[in-house]
């Protein structure tokens, strides 16, 4: 799952509190920088796409450090550092379904006011917070997608944060653990529920509930 930093996890426990605290993560920022462009993507002996790896590109390392995306334990990208993040999954966001109802509301982090205006009339509407970067936001998508295929109506909306840092994340997840995070809305334009994380026994009882 794509969590905060430990650091930033107490940090909202503390906030929760009433006790101030500035989260602030232990390491770099996670970016999309790393991905792949393709599917069929080749590896490195560092297991990393060739084309971007910076242990074969050294000069590249100046991208990655001018995004905040860098681990100064390993002196590696954030986004490349697979002791720190044994799970990361370098290949591209899978492709929707054809013909499903797939949008993205937020592209690059940006304030994102409100959600009721993208809520579409008579379906299910899910809201996906996620990043490019969160393996876990890939497994959301495989289910989701699947379930599309299945015959479920809904219209998903999907939120690129970027980071834990960017305008949108400010706004909507200021006491949110981990991505993803999803808000569903029911046919009837109601919100039906929001949670965190990739078990999808919750996911599936709030799609049932949504879709009454």
């Amino acid at each position: 799952m794509a969590m905060r930093s430990p650091l930033a996890i107490l940090c909202l426990l503390l906030a929760s509190a009433v006790i101030g605290c500035a989260a602030s993560p232990g390491h770099g920022k996670l970016s999309a920088l790393s991905l792949a462009t393709t599917h069929d993507w080749k590896a490195c002996r560092h297991g990393v796409p060739d084309s971007v790896c910076v242990q074969c590109h050294p000069d590249r390392a100046k991208a990655y450090k001018d995004r905040g995306d860098w681990c100064p334990e390993h002196s590696l990208p954030e986004s490349q550092c697979l002791k720190c993040h044994p799970d990361l999954d370098f290949s591209p966001p899978k492709a929707p379904p054809k013909g499903a109802d797939v949008s993205e509301i937020v592209k690059a982090g940006e304030a994102l006011p409100a959600l009721e205006p993208h809520v579409v009339p008579g379906r299910i509407t899910v809201f996906d917070f996620y990043a490019a970067w969160c393996t876990a936001c890939r497994k959301l998508d495989t289910y989701l997608y699947a379930r599309i295929a299945q015959g479920l109506q809904v219209s998903i909306r999907k939120i690129n944060i970027v980071d834990w840092d960017s305008k949108v994340s400010e706004q909507w997840l200021a006491n949110v653990p981990e991505l993803p995070y999803v808000i569903i809305y029911g046919k009837r334009g109601q919100k039906v529920k929001a949670f965190s994380g990739t078990e999808f026994g919750p996911l599936e009882e709030a799609l049932t509930e949504a879709a009454r």
